[in-house]
């Protein structure tokens, strides 16, 4: 694994319904799209990245592996969060 995934993992793996802080990067392995290719692939990071937006985050990177490993960047302005929430 590069040290860029290794950055971007760090930044902090979560769950987009339950959390009570905002990161600004989350990476999750997309667990339906391993040992898939072509459609099926990009149909189960559709279906990620359509749960993430729900949340405000955007698709930023995708990381090659099985099962490959999308990276979400938060589309809110942190510096209008309340304090303890960044």
């Amino acid at each position: 694994m590069t040290w860029f995934a290794m950055l971007l993992l760090s930044a902090g793996i979560a769950r987009p319904g339950g959390m009570t802080a905002m990161k600004s990067v989350v990476c999750r392995p997309v667990e339906d799209g391993k040992g898939k290719a072509g459609q099926e692939l990009g149909d189960a990071i559709e279906r990620m990245a359509m749960q993430f937006a729900r949340s405000n985050y955007q698709l930023a990177a995708l990381l090659p592996g099985d099962p490959p490993i999308a990276c979400f960047v938060s589309k809110v302005d942190s510096s209008k969060l309340p304090p303890g929430a960044r």
